[in-house]
């Protein structure tokens, strides 16, 4: 994933970047949207731009796990 965001051209990587921050920061605050994956676990969703971020927050060990990014539209 970090691969694919660091392939992105400037313009695109930057606010991606800065969502992962933010997200860091406040992972329910930049939730624009949820969905459930097959355990019933929420999957937390923010859009930057054309992509979608998905992500879990893990209270289990305080962290938050960046699924997947893809086209928003998708």
């Amino acid at each position: 994933m970090v691969e694919f965001v660091e392939r992105l051209p400037a313009r695109l990587r930057k606010p991606i970047r800065a969502t992962f921050a933010a997200i860091a920061e406040d992972p329910l605050g930049c939730s624009e949207a949820n969905d459930y994956d097959d355990t019933g676990r929420v999957l937390h969703i923010a859009i930057v731009g054309d992509f979608a971020l998905m992500y879990w927050i893990d209270d289990a060990d305080g962290h938050v796990k960046i699924l997947d990014i893809h086209a928003a539209d998708r």
